[in-house]
């Protein structure tokens, strides 16, 4: 007769705890270059750049795009984003809806109105998921430290490096989502996708 044993724990390096996780709106969850490079070509003829070219978080700095041009694209993104088509990264919704059943989720966004967001995430996600996340509108890439130990979390998963090197000085384990404006050295932990959250996470 075999006795039956508890399953042990496996200590995933790098694992992140879902209870005090929080994410970063644009370019994490959101698809926000896939919609910038849509309406750039379609509304300002502007079809010869591609997400590569974005090598910087800064697009001023590094696209052939005059200023006004770019306000007027991210503000139609950001204040009217079911209009403007944003889509979800890749397996994001999915992460979302796994996560949400488990605990509350906090988005914690850089843009300055949480109405936008929200309104996007229940017609991506429905109202019974949404109805356990909640979105936190900072106004500022460089203030989102004391929300996020408002909201009690421990980690942070942002796609702009500056922002993640900061939470990191301030004793935060912030991972950088991988994008093309973020590779130059910065030696923190870089999550290709929403299949390697998903794998530290759940």
């Amino acid at each position: 007769m075999h006795l039956l044993h508890p399953p042990i724990a496996i200590d995933i390096p790098g694992r992140l705890d879902p209870a005090t996780t929080g994410f970063d709106f644009d370019g994490v969850i959101a698809d926000t270059v896939e919609a910038f490079l849509r309406i750039a070509c379609e509304e300002y003829g502007f079809c010869d750049i591609s997400a590569e070219d974005i090598t910087s978080f800064c697009v001023e700095e590094c696209l052939p795009i005059q200023e006004s041009t770019l306000n007027a694209i991210f503000d139609h993104i950001t204040f009217e984003p079911l209009a403007a088509g944003l889509k979800p990264m890749t397996g994001a919704v999915q992460v979302l809806k796994n996560l949400s059943s488990l605990n509350r989720v906090t988005i914690i966004t850089a843009r300055p109105d949480p109405r936008p967001v929200e309104g996007w995430l229940e017609d991506i996600c429905g109202s019974r998921i949404c109805s356990n996340i909640q979105v936190l509108a900072v106004g500022d890439h460089d203030d989102k430290e004391r929300f996020i130990r408002r909201a009690g979390l421990r980690s942070f998963i942002d796609d702009r490096a500056e922002t993640c090197l900061a939470l990191c000085e301030q004793g935060i384990d912030a991972r950088v989502f991988a994008q093309p404006w973020n590779r130059s050295p910065h030696g923190l932990p870089v999550l290709s996708g929403w299949g390697e959250i998903s794998h530290l996470i759940l």
